[in-house]
């Protein structure tokens, strides 16, 4: 009996040790998992920051300007949150609203089955970069408005455009050559002048003494007379026929282009350059601004593309810049034609000698001839202005279809002009035109012209009163510190002494449009 008893005590002794040693094995587990369950939460805290942060920087350029994205299709965030006046601050205080939502997605809600296993508190957070729409002169408007055109402009005529673009080069010569030209021929005239009169005084001086005539000078008209008369009149009061031209203007205060704003602190990549891309350009201005000819004019100017052509405060300052230039680059190719045109250089010289030849100055012939020549380009070129105000076309290169005026009417060109479109049907229209304008122009100047037109037009609307395009944002940067609390270091800690630190995360990140 005793034996038996001995062997009973035995069995609950090694019970009671194996119950023991399962528990500390058990802590010794449970230790273990929770310290690399632990490990495995703190990963995924460090990537969780990099997840808010770029939600966060996604949440800001979220809150684009729409009235600007329907109308121009541009995406940008007004800076100044609607007051007018942009400061970095806000957008950062915008930012740090974003990242405290998503740092503490439990905070203000009360649920047992909210659990967070993160367990991250936001401890700062820096802006350090932010890319503005009027940055490096528009070129983030640039490079926006060119990818825009690359995905929905399928159907233009690329080679059209490329076109336009290569008769730049010739148009710019003639031009030149043009006003050269005409410069020399005034500066021959005005020299011959003296000489003229005193020939004339010769003439009579020994008409009289030898009792004959008065050698009487040739009755045929001198079309330069006119065209003398024209050159002191306004060019836009004479191509526009009177027709009512609007009288809308610009304040220039805030505009762009003539404040000149500062740039943000980040520089975003430059991934549309080159010929192309200045070309979709160009034709993104052509589709979003009216102009003269446009049967829908709604917004600060109704000229808007000759005002990006110009840049002059009024409407009709700046139709007067587009109508002088298309005047010279109608002077310059006319001009080309009619100095390789044998038959039109004929005409001029017979005129020419007809007028001065009975003087015996074969110099004042020649000049006369040439200044005949100018003159009749300059008619011509009057002509095809009017003609494309009033919805005609005009060809860039004339031939003797195409060419219009006669020499015998040189003289009656004001007449000629009070009748509008005399009928040009083919050729280039006024738009296309202004699309050779563009190409001639300034491309900075171009960027910078049409966020005016878009600033003034937004700031139309009760909407968008405080827009301006200096203080709209396209791109941000920004670092965050995240704190990361311990949360299954409470069972290593209370069985072995093994405590938890709170870790220290910081996350970049960075968006643009």
């Amino acid at each position: 009996m005793q034996k038996t008893k001995r062997c009973s005590t035995n069995n609950r002794i090694w019970s009671g040790s194996i119950t023991v040693f399962l528990s500390l094995l058990c802590v010794l587990f449970f230790s273990l998992i929770c310290t690399a369950v632990e490990s495995a939460r703190v990963q995924g805290a460090r990537t969780q920051t990099a997840n808010i942060a770029g939600m966060a920087t996604f949440s800001i350029l979220g809150e684009f300007e729409k009235p600007l994205l329907d109308e121009y299709e541009i995406f940008a965030v007004d800076g100044s949150y609607g007051s007018g006046s942009f400061k970095s601050e806000k957008v950062k205080s915008r930012l740090e609203h974003y990242l405290t939502i998503n740092t503490n997605p439990k905070d203000g809600v009360f649920s047992v089955w909210c659990f967070d296993p993160w367990n991250l508190s936001l401890a700062d957070t820096k802006l350090t970069g932010y890319a503005l729409l009027t940055d490096e002169f528009g070129e983030p408007f640039y490079q926006q408005a060119v990818r825009y055109m690359k995905a929905n402009a399928a159907s233009l005529a690329l080679d059209r455009l490329t076109e336009y673009s290569e008769n730049t080069s010739t148009i710019q010569k003639w031009e030149k050559e043009y006003e050269r030209r005409r410069k020399e021929n005034d500066g021959q005239l005005s020299g011959l002048e003296d000489k003229k009169q005193q020939k004339m005084e010769q003439l009579e001086s020994e008409a009289t003494e030898s009792g004959t005539e008065i050698v009487e000078v040739p009755r045929a008209e001198n079309p330069l007379k006119e065209i003398a008369k024209l050159r002191r009149k306004s060019t836009l009061e004479i191509v526009t026929g009177g027709k009512t031209v609007s009288k809308k203007k610009v304040q220039t205060g805030k505009l762009p282009s003539k404040h000149r704003p500062g740039n943000g602190t980040l520089k975003l990549k430059k991934e549309n350059s080159g010929f192309l891309a200045n070309a979709l350009f160009r034709e993104y201005l052509m589709l979003h601004f009216p102009n003269y000819l446009s049967s829908e004019k709604t917004g600060k100017l109704d000229y808007q593309l000759e005002y990006i052509l110009g840049g002059k405060v009024s409407d009709k300052k700046n139709l007067k810049y587009v109508v002088n230039r298309l005047l010279l680059i109608r002077e310059g190719m006319n001009y080309l034609y009619a100095l390789e045109a044998p038959e039109m250089n004929g005409k001029a010289e017979g005129l020419a000698v007809t007028l001065t030849g009975f003087l015996g100055m074969p110099a004042l012939t020649a000049a006369t001839k040439h200044a005949l020549l100018l003159a009749w380009a300059y008619g011509e070129s009057l002509i095809d202005v009017r003609t494309l105000l009033d919805d005609g076309k005009v060809p860039l290169f004339k031939d003797a279809g195409s060419w219009k005026l006669t020499l015998e009417n040189l003289g009656r060109i004001t007449e000629i002009l009070e009748q509008g479109n005399t009928g040009g049907t083919q050729g280039l229209s006024y738009s296309e035109y202004l699309r050779i304008l563009l190409n001639l122009g300034s491309l900075t100047e171009q960027k910078m012209r049409a966020l005016d037109m878009i600033q003034c037009n937004l700031r139309e609307n009760a909407e968008t009163a405080n827009f301006y395009a200096a203080n709209c944002v396209v791109g941000t940067e920004m670092t965050g510190q995240w704190k990361c609390a311990p949360v299954f270091f409470r069972i290593p800690s209370v069985f072995l002494g093994i405590s938890g630190e709170t870790m220290t995360f910081e996350q970049q990140a960075g968006m643009a449009y």
